[in-house]
């Protein structure tokens, strides 16, 4: 008589991979993107996020026209929420517009924070109209120092200021003369 062959155990869905195993997969998943994509296949995956730290993801490169690469990943990828962004700052990215409005925005969770337009520039005591000085007035290299505090180079009638406004709840930029050695420099990880 042959040997009974055992029957094939039943098909079980993703879904019902261990928590714990989820983890350790999404822990070995360098990219951001992948990391995006695998919580994003189930609840129970996206459950995995809170089973402990995850080592940092590498950097993403976006371009303004919407191209991410997500190293060490050589294929880039379209990201359209990333297309026509000005500045970028950690997870921000910064959007300026023809008719003044400027704002900053996470592409992966979607979080805007208004930012007071250029017509609401405040050189000393008087507001600087920006129809009339369009272009002698910009906003430029925006940083998110807290939640409550940005800050950001102006331009205005050829000299750069420091301007700092509080987002989302601030009507006007308050600019402050430009210090004496300012240097317009960007840090990362102990890298210039």
């Amino acid at each position: 008589m042959a040997p009974k062959v055992p029957s094939p155990s039943p098909w079980r869905p993703w879904s019902d991979l261990p928590l714990e195993l989820a983890y350790l997969v999404l822990r070995r998943l360098p990219a951001h993107v992948d990391r995006i994509r695998f919580t994003a296949v189930c609840s129970h995956w996206h459950a995995a996020v809170g089973e402990g730290p995850l080592p940092p993801p590498p950097p993403l490169l976006a371009l303004p026209d919407g191209t991410v690469y997500s190293l060490p990943l050589a294929e880039p990828f379209r990201f359209p929420r990333c297309a026509s962004y000005t500045d970028a700052c950690a997870n921000w990215l910064v959007f300026s517009f023809n008719d003044g409005n400027v704002f900053l925005k996470d592409p992966f969770s979607s979080a805007t924070l208004a930012l007071p337009p250029p017509s609401r520039v405040r050189v000393g005591n008087r507001r600087v109209r920006h129809q009339d000085n369009a272009e002698h007035l910009s906003i430029d290299k925006v940083m998110l120092c807290s939640p409550r505090l940005a800050a950001a180079i102006v331009w205005f009638d050829g000299s750069t200021r420091i301007a700092v406004c509080r987002p989302g709840a601030a009507y006007s930029w308050w600019s402050l003369s430009r210090p004496p050695g300012f240097s317009n420099d960007g840090f990362s990880s102990g890298f210039t």
